[in-house]
């Protein structure tokens, strides 16, 4: 895609952490992406979350995939 690779992603997960912990009160923000999606993660990072683990989470054919978790607190 031609929208790959250009920042998007990060510079929308940075708006959203501004919201989530401005106007929505939030003091801690979680997120989960599937493994075949690293550049979520490096997205993720750059916007200021810190890997914390991993969680099994169900697909379509009823196995479990293990999805890198992320998180954020508040600063």
């Amino acid at each position: 895609m031609d929208t790959w690779g250009n920042g998007y992603a990060t510079e929308a997960a940075k708006h959203v952490v501004q919201f989530a912990f401005t106007t929505a009160g939030l003091n801690r923000l979680e997120a989960m992406l599937h493994p075949a999606n690293p550049a979520s993660g490096h997205a993720l990072a750059k916007a200021g979350f810190t890997r914390t683990g991993i969680c099994d989470r169900p697909v379509e054919d009823g196995n479990a995939v293990p999805n890198r978790v992320y998180g954020m607190q508040k600063p």
